[in-house]
């Protein structure tokens, strides 16, 4: 199955003239670690791909050559092949990539949400693998002749520590330290990207993690917290500076679930779920969204903080109610 996909991709692109690669918007570790190690392939393969990453934030700089990034027209733009990445569905590739998206003459969809729709013409979508990064080494490293530079490495690294949380996650399998192992003899420094992706926070982003678990709360085996948008403007935050939070509420004691639920504009709530078992993408998906088993999120328009809560806490004392 890989080979064949790489045989398609790699045919695919050495047959067009515009390569346009995405992901979900508002892109964590894992959408802009594959992104870039994915331009980086198309490039290896001698084309310039028009690369699209849709975040805030410098967190990312340490492997974003913004030179990378297309700056130019998108109306202007004709595909031949879209590849998206680390995206459930067209929705999530933002009205102006899912615009590129339904014009291109040929899409890949690369993904291991569980909730992915299978969109593409040609769909690598496994939901058992810790990451789209560890997925894109499987495809790129079965070209012949490839070989596996320092770069591309540090991208796919970002990506896979990002969704596993360090391997910590069940998604991790032997396979993912293999992979991992395997970046790592490039001369990667793994301990420094760990360092910058999961550890490293500014005092603005300290003070309104501190906010959160300040409000957070543990209720019939689930831990809970909110920030509104009062909460997160009164320490200048952005909302990329509120990673982190979810997890830790998950390691409350006595929590076999957790949610966050945060004021992203008037009546709109966006809710990040973990879990240590419980299905939470069955519940994202429920409100719209989706995700993992044990990582999902959605986003309620039209609905205050607080009725979101009690939304939310309704659903998971209902799954939670099942684990004894």
């Amino acid at each position: 199955m890989n080979d064949e996909f790489t045989k398609k991709l790699c045919d695919a692109v050495n047959r067009a003239e515009t390569v346009v690669i995405s992901a979900h918007i508002n892109a964590d570790g894992d959408a802009v670690g594959s992104t870039l190690a994915m331009s980086a392939f198309v490039e290896a393969l001698g084309k310039k791909p028009v690369v699209f990453i849709h975040f805030k934030g410098s967190k990312y700089d340490y492997i974003l050559n913004k030179s990378r990034l297309f700056s130019g027209s998108r109306a202007d733009l004709k595909p031949d092949v879209f590849i998206a990445l680390d995206c459930g569905d067209r929705e999530r590739l933002g009205d102006e990539g899912k615009a590129l998206f339904e014009k291109s003459a040929v899409t890949f969809n690369i993904d291991h949400h569980i909730s992915n729709t299978g969109y593409g013409n040609y769909n690598f979508v496994f939901p058992k693998a810790s990451s789209t990064c560890e997925l894109v080494y499987e495809i790129i490293t079965r070209k012949p002749g490839f070989v596996l530079d320092k770069y591309t490495a540090e991208c796919l690294y970002t990506g896979i520590i990002t969704d596993t949380s360090t391997f910590k996650h069940s998604s991790t399998g032997a396979r993912t330290m293999r992979i991992a192992a395997d970046l790592i003899e490039t001369g990667i420094d793994f301990t420094e990207i760990q360092a910058k992706m999961l550890y490293r926070h500014d005092l603005t982003a300290s003070k309104v993690f501190a906010e959160a678990v300040l409000n957070a709360r543990l209720e019939d085996k689930i831990a809970y917290t909110t920030l509104t948008l009062k909460e997160i403007r009164a320490h200048g935050a952005i909302f990329e500076q509120l990673d982190g939070i979810v997890e830790y509420c998950l390691n409350i004691n006595g929590a076999v679930v957790s949610v966050f639920l945060y004021e992203r504009g008037e009546n709109q709530i966006r809710c990040s779920f973990r879990s240590t078992g419980l299905d939470v993408n069955k519940i994202a998906s429920g409100f719209g969204g989706g995700g993992h088993v044990c990582a999902a999120g959605c986003t309620m328009d039209g609905i205050s903080l607080d009725e979101a809560l009690k939304l939310c806490l309704s659903a998971l004392k209902t799954e939670a109610g099942k684990i004894k």
